[in-house]
């Protein structure tokens, strides 16, 4: 059962105002998420990374890929890195950062790829943003090669009540006044508290990832589970 808007109707609304909103705020998306970790989220993407466990020359796929900073780090690890994002504008900003790098705009949920292609398939603080885990999952599990490895990185409400007080405080605040700052629309950031509460928790969303086929799914929480990896094998 899809936990995101349930009509086709409404999962291509979700997905228009997704890529509007991600247009809109590429130019200063990398600064922001700087600041808004506090640089934390470049380890948390090397510890994707490494769950990846690549080979050289292994063919990766990286989906949400935003301005391509986990795709990057990818091919820094000797694989043959492909991003795919929804946003053009994004692209734009990835292909600047490394133009050597395959990019294709697309859809996560319907993934222009053929069965059985990637070595490792990833997924960065995209979770939140396609209107259907389910249909993510079934895709990534369906372009990844048998015994190739999921690794996905989102943005958990904490388990500890004083934590998560203070984690919805902070971001309740902090994004939309920082995107103010460095002229970004700040209602581009408002959404973030709203989805992190409706995002399932990293049981259910294990759930779904062996619903899609996948297994010996394995979960890491950080900051008090602020911060969620999985990864699992096709």
């Amino acid at each position: 059962m899809d936990q995101y808007p349930a009509s086709a109707e409404d999962r291509q609304e979700k997905a228009d105002a997704n890529r509007a909103m991600f247009d809109r705020i590429a130019s200063r998306y990398d600064l922001l998420n700087r600041v808004m970790s506090l640089g934390l989220d470049a380890w948390w993407r090397r510890r994707l990374v490494a769950l990846c466990a690549l080979q050289p020359h292994d063919l990766c796929l990286d989906l949400c890929c935003g301005t391509g900073d986990v795709t990057r780090l990818l091919a820094r690890h000797g694989a043959r890195a492909v991003g795919l994002d929804a946003s053009a504008n994004m692209l734009a900003v990835a292909r600047r950062h490394d133009p050597r790098l395959s990019y294709v705009q697309g859809d996560a949920l319907a993934l222009p790829f053929a069965d059985a292609q990637f070595s490792a398939v990833t997924i960065a603080f995209g979770n939140r943003n396609v209107a259907s885990l389910e249909r993510l999952y079934a895709e990534m599990r369906r372009v990844a090669q048998p015994g190739g490895r999921v690794v996905s990185l989102e943005i958990n409400c904490p388990t500890v009540p004083w934590l998560a007080a203070l984690f919805f405080l902070y971001f309740s605040h902090v994004p939309p006044l920082a995107a103010r700052i460095f002229g970004v629309d700040a209602a581009a950031y408002h959404y973030l508290p709203a989805s992190v509460r409706r995002y399932p928790g990293p049981e259910a969303v294990a759930a779904i990832m062996a619903n899609a086929g996948l297994h010996d799914i394995h979960i890491e929480r950080y900051l008090g589970g602020a911060l969620v990896l999985h990864r699992a094998f096709a």
